[in-house]
């Protein structure tokens, strides 16, 4: 909480993410005593689907046609970046193939922890190797992003209020609409995450409170609760870098170097590919092309400038595709080539 109080202060972009991240983080790899209740990740979750379905509106529903191409688009380019940087790192060190595409799948970190085992990879090198990518996308490409887009966008900072997305009147932002939003996805974000659906927590909230406003137009959180949902967050993250992780990560230099340009490169180039073809704003192309996490993205979007829900839809379609289809392909690949 005190880093992400710090970092808020200081006008960090996604501050309160970022300081909980890194000050959880040197607490943990101190002392190995940080722990964290890991319900808390559904909730913050829901909190994330409750900010993105608030800013839903009828006229959201009409454009989700241009958000079915881009999200194909995004789901295709990550799927062939996964092989390409896979195979470079696999050639350039000393990582088996299995090993160096798993860790190059933009998924969940805890994900990636789960399945590589089950891949035939080294549990222990692939995790470290996501821990760096997880760290960097949500670290800095969002503050670069943040940069890129106000400097090519300078009136943005000028924007009548009252316009910007999500804009609540006076008289919806009360604590009854608040609360009434708030249960609303923290239960359907409880149901999601029973039904078993990767990100199903996030979903179901987006969609429930999405619903709500299109409804009534009443769905509304206040900006308190995602600094809050922030803290928790990064505070998640921060609890599961160890003094293990940062000493696999000192013999994994080169493999890492290599995921963090493509990072860069990847990022900014599928962003600008999105924004040319499919017509998105160019902030939300660059948010939306950062393979962090879900919840974490959607949090950030809401906050440096995105579309959120587009951002959300972008990002979701990446997850989910990469998660159900790509460990069948890396197996496939892996065993054909030992063969």
């Amino acid at each position: 909480m005190l880093g992400a109080y710090l970092f808020y202060r200081m006008k960090v972009p996604a501050g309160a993410l970022i300081g909980a991240i890194l000050f959880t983080a040197i607490f943990n790899i101190m002392t190995g005593m940080g722990t964290f209740p890991t319900a808390m990740k559904t909730v913050v979750q829901a909190i994330a689907g409750g900010f993105i379905g608030q800013r839903i509106t009828r006229g959201d529903l009409k454009e989700m046609k241009t958000i079915l191409g881009a999200s194909l688009l995004m789901f295709f380019c990550m799927a062939a970046d996964t092989f390409v940087v896979g195979f470079l790192m696999f050639r350039f060190s000393e990582l088996d193939l299995a090993t160096a595409l798993v860790a190059a799948m933009p998924a969940g970190l805890s994900d990636i922890a789960l399945i590589s085992t089950d891949l035939g990879a080294d549990g222990t090198l692939s995790t470290a190797l996501q821990l760096v990518r997880t760290l960097f996308a949500i670290m800095v490409l969002p503050q670069v992003a943040f940069r890129v887009c106000a400097r090519l966008d300078g009136e943005k900072n000028e924007m009548d209020p009252t316009r910007a997305p999500g804009y609540k009147a006076p008289e919806i932002r009360t604590w009854k609409n608040a609360l009434i939003t708030l249960i609303l996805a923290e239960a359907a974000g409880i149901a999601g995450k029973l039904a078993g659906i990767p990100a199903g927590a996030m979903i179901f909230a987006v969609f429930a409170v999405a619903a709500r406003n299109v409804k009534s137009g009443h769905a509304y959180l206040p900006k308190k609760l995602r600094l809050a949902a922030q803290c928790v967050a990064g505070t998640i993250v921060g609890v599961g870098i160890t003094m293990q992780d940062v000493e696999n990560i000192r013999f994994l230099l080169i493999p890492a170097l290599i995921l963090v340009v493509s990072l860069v490169l990847c990022n900014y180039l599928f962003g600008w590919l999105i924004h040319k073809v499919c017509g998105l704003d160019l902030a939300t192309a660059l948010f939306g092309a950062i393979p962090a996490g879900v919840s974490d993205m959607a949090l950030i979007s809401t906050e440096m400038g995105g579309d959120a829900p587009k951002v959300a839809a972008l990002q979701l379609v990446r997850y989910v595709g990469i998660l159900s289809l790509m460990p069948a392909a890396i197996q496939l690949l892996t065993t054909v080539l030992h063969k």
